[in-house]
């Protein structure tokens, strides 16, 4: 009988590589995020012209994006560890 495909040890295990494109498509996200921000910012500002208001809808746009790329620093650091090959012991 043949053991079903989910039973392997490897199947719940991330890609170990890259796909091609990815960092222009994670570019492209970052930059629409960045956009989309300052087109908030603007209309909140135009609601009544408090300039507190866009700086807090920027402030926020910033730390979302701040802590996704942290995220995504600490995912490619623990990525490349994976793949680093281990010292003798």
């Amino acid at each position: 009988m043949a053991e079903p495909a989910d039973s392997s040890p490897l199947s719940h295990e991330l890609p170990r590589s890259t796909p091609p494109g990815a960092e222009r498509i994670i570019r492209l996200i970052i930059s629409g995020l960045v956009v989309w921000g300052i087109a908030q910012a603007i209309g909140a500002y135009t609601l009544n012209y408090n300039p507190l208001r866009p700086l807090i809808v920027l402030a926020c746009v910033a730390a979302f994006l701040g802590f996704w790329l942290t995220l995504l620093a600490v995912w490619r650091k623990r990525h490349g560890q994976q793949n680093a090959p281990r010292p003798p012991a």
